[in-house]
């Protein structure tokens, strides 16, 4: 994907969240097909699809397969959002034990077959979450801390690998609002993708694995701090 498909998708992530935070698409509402997204927003569709992950990463939207995609009520408390997590802890567990027998070895095998493509988006990736860090844009950052394990999955030369994790990652954008909640761990956040891009570059897929694995479960710790448990319940 190139800088300009990237700059396509970012505008059309913000103008539809701009649509949503003013009312025009209410909480409940199911957004129009894709052939008429596409007509209003004049975009392609692959760029549609792409801002529609990444608003459903950060919240904003429910894809529903075979039914389309709705706006999702994000009126809901903090308290409300621990509630969600101590309910689902097995279930968030579960995804994260997946993930971690996955994405170490894909950021492994990336480590050692990259392209210059692929390095620039990873790059230009981190340094979007860091000003978004910077600005304070709490959705920006879950959004590009969604697409950077994204990018990493479909880019380590295995598709149906690759696919799979893009389930499991479509599922965990409640994890990603919990943990990035906690204080100081976005700006941990930003640094951590930053060393495993690092590694990466550097062709050091030993190091990526291990970077991969400690991020991963400095998560799963976080989202159990945040709900008030602790990981040896």
């Amino acid at each position: 994907m190139s800088t300009g498909d990237e700059q396509v998708w970012s505008a059309t992530v913000d103008h539809l969240r701009a649509l949503i935070d003013s009312g025009e698409l209410p909480a409940g509402s199911r957004l129009p097909s894709e052939r008429k997204l596409c007509e209003q927003l004049d975009v392609s569709r692959g760029s549609l699809r792409q801002a529609l992950r990444v608003l459903a990463s950060i919240g904003y939207v429910s894809i529903r397969p075979g039914s389309g995609t709705y706006v999702r009520d994000r009126e809901g408390t903090d308290r409300e959002l621990r509630t969600w997590f101590r309910e689902h802890d097995q279930l968030m567990d579960r995804l994260f034990d997946l993930r971690m027998m996955v994405e170490p070895t894909l950021a492994e095998r990336l480590a050692a077959e990259h392209t210059e493509p692929v390095l620039a988006r990873l790059r230009s990736n981190v340094a979007e979450m860091a000003a978004a860090a910077a600005k304070g844009d709490m959705l920006r950052v879950i959004a590009t801390d969604a697409e950077f394990h994204r990018v990493i999955a479909e880019n380590a030369g295995n598709d149906d690998v690759a696919g799979l994790l893009r389930s499991v990652l479509s599922l965990v954008g409640e994890e990603r609002r919990a943990a990035l909640r906690l204080p100081g761990q976005i700006a941990k956040a930003v640094e951590e993708h930053g060393e495993i891009l690092a590694a990466i570059e550097k062709s050091d897929g030993e190091r990526a694995r291990e970077l991969t694995v400690s991020h991963l479960r400095e998560a799963q710790s976080l989202v159990h701090r945040y709900a008030g448990k602790s990981t040896s319940d």
